[in-house]
């Protein structure tokens, strides 16, 4: 694709609008601020720039145009964006490079099988004579005729070609079978996947079928087949990102700030029933992280809802530690008797009901379920069930979300919350902090950004503009300076804006400028300082990066004059006393 198409989609929409749909933005100056769509926050962090065309999560990583809004939000990728974009803005692609053309093109192409599949499927199954018996099966589990639209059930006849010889009137045998609908015979022939089964679509977040659950028919259930058959793994439909009923709970996990996770379609669909519709469901997986993430953009609040058995509890415990992990909170629903919501729903819709009110923290489901069933004597067994727990703890990040449950555990054990934290691992610390001080950005690093933001600022400041560029340590901030310092020198802008260096400078600089440095600049621009102030700010950065760059040097040169010393190299002894005279 060239950047034709891309500049022109861009011309077309306002990133103020398409935040817009999902958020609400308020107006702050001449930018709009917002709740992050990506976090959980009492205070606004989000700014949104209408003349940059840019938006900024100040409070986390998140940054980018529009493509890259859309990206993040729906957890599409850069294809698909453009092609939600260009919709949005009536623009018809064709700017594709071969390769990707092919690629967008053949998604289109599965995801109109898929739709049509479903289109058929459902039509079988509302059918006065071919759908009864489908109909019978889910009045028998009271799913209503609503529930049945609302989702779009179908029903798979028990033939080798209904649906195959209905789509191969559009569509090439090729793309057939690339949906997951058919499988290919030895004959080169295909024939239907799904015989004899309840079908249930499977939507993304944007409400786009890209597979299918198939529940099979009592009459067909013979002990060889499996009972649910879900689409195999394509291009559009990937188990460990896709969760069952996302797309009709995306306005009901935003409202209710909660997210119910079960673990099967009839739950979801019958917790609907009862009114919950905030409700989702792994697609023949294991919660994975990719899973969390996308719902961590809606709520940090997870209520877990799988079976009261060692196998259900086991998955609990994986899910929770994933959960928390990346900052969640959790509870968990406990249904004894081996029912599931389903059930409940349909013995009384209250019971699904009270059971989502009454779900307890996770570390309260784990020491009832786990700690007080270990007989009182085993003492071994309940420490090692307690270590479970304290480790489990130590693999949060997020010290709000573990200091909430280190109080917790205290609370429920009757300890102090010091007993608790002395008895966190300690293991891997010092890889820890290794990890943590790789990150940490020095105060020399950061000196060097506040110079370069208030070169953005201030273009034609002279203290700036004569700075060496030796002064800047870390290799693309220097180069940033070196590009952003000749353009001012040349053009003398009175001032800088982020949409005129990216004439000029390179993509990658362009994120580097964007992603480390327009947080400081937000924040000089919202200060609004007067002359005196930016130049007295100004003055004081240089001579603070002046000084730490000599200390820098002094400690380098010192290192080098030790070594130097080890080796009796007295020719370099001279040299290094020499250049450490010019930094003190």
């Amino acid at each position: 694709m060239n950047n034709e198409t891309k500049d022109l989609i861009k011309q077309k929409l306002d990133i103020v609008d398409i935040i817009g749909e999902y958020i609400t933005l308020i107006p702050a100056g001449s930018n709009y601020k917002a709740l992050s769509p990506f976090r959980n926050e009492k205070t606004p962090s989000f700014i949104v720039s209408p003349e940059l065309q840019i938006y900024k999560d100040f409070g986390g990583d998140k940054s980018g145009d529009i493509f890259q809004f859309i990206m993040d939000m729906e957890g599409v990728s850069f294809p698909e964006a453009l092609n939600i974009l260009a919709q949005k803005a009536g623009i018809s692609l064709k700017s594709y490079s071969k390769n990707t053309e092919f690629q967008v093109d053949n998604k289109k192409t599965l995801l109109q099988i898929l739709s049509d599949s479903t289109k058929i499927y459902h039509a079988i199954l509302k059918h006065m004579q071919y759908g009864q018996r489908g109909r019978d099966y889910l009045n028998s589990r009271g799913i209503t005729d609503e529930l049945i639209d609302l989702f779009e059930i179908g029903l798979a006849p028990q033939s080798y070609h209904t649906l195959s010889k209905k789509l191969s009137q559009k569509y090439s045998n090729t793309d057939i079978e690339s949906s997951g609908m058919v499988i290919s015979s030895d004959k080169n022939n295909i024939y239907d996947r799904f015989r004899g089964r309840v079908m249930i679509p499977i939507q993304d977040t944007l409400g786009r079928i890209v597979g299918f659950t198939g529940r099979v028919l009592p009459e067909y259930e013979d002990g060889k087949m499996g009972k649910y058959v879900n689409s195999p793994q394509t291009i559009v439909f990937d188990k460990s990102k896709i969760l069952f009923g996302l797309s009709q709970a995306k306005i009901a996990i935003k409202s209710n700030n909660r997210v119910i996770i079960v673990e099967g379609q009839m739950d979801v669909i019958m917790s609907h029933k009862a009114g919950v519709k905030e409700v989702v469901a792994v697609s023949g997986t294991a919660l994975t992280e990719q899973h969390i993430t996308t719902l961590l953009r809606y709520t940090n609040k997870f209520i877990l809802a799988f079976d009261n058995d060692k196998a259900g509890i086991s998955a609990c415990l994986r899910s929770a530690a994933l959960i928390t992990k990346k900052g969640g909170i959790v509870k968990v629903i406990t249904i004894n008797g081996g029912k599931d919501a389903a059930d409940l729903v349909r013995e009384n819709s209250d019971l699904w009901i009270n059971a989502i009110e009454q779900a307890s923290d996770f570390i309260e489901y784990y020491i009832n379920n786990i700690v007080s069933k270990i007989k009182s004597e085993d003492t071994p067994a309940k420490n090692q069930a307690l270590q479970i727990l304290i480790a489990w703890i130590q693999d949060i990040n997020d010290p709000i979300t573990k200091n909430y449950y280190i109080k917790r555990l205290a609370d429920l054990l009757n300890m102090s919350e010091k007993d608790i934290y002395s008895q966190l691992k300690t293991k891997n610390i010092q890889g820890e902090v290794n990890v943590k001080n790789h990150n940490i950005e020095t105060p020399l690093i950061k000196l060097q950004k506040q110079i370069i933001a208030h070169l953005l600022y201030k273009p034609t400041n002279h203290d700036i503009l004569i700075l060496e560029q030796s002064l800047f340590t870390q290799p693309k901030l220097r180069d940033l300076f070196i590009k952003l310092r000749e353009y001012c020198i040349q053009n003398s802008p009175q001032k800088l804006s982020l949409g005129e260096c990216k004439q000029f400078l390179s993509e990658v600089e362009y994120t580097t400028l964007e992603e480390l440095l327009l947080p400081i600049l937000y924040k000089i621009e919202q200060l609004q300082p007067s002359e005196l102030q930016t130049q007295q700010t100004i003055q004081e950065n240089i001579l603070l990066l002046k000084n730490q760059y000599k200390s820098l040097a002094r400690k380098t040169l010192l290192k080098k004059l030790k070594e130097a010393k080890k080796v009796g190299d007295n020719t370099k002894i001279q040299e290094i006393l020499k250049k450490y005279k010019t930094f003190t």
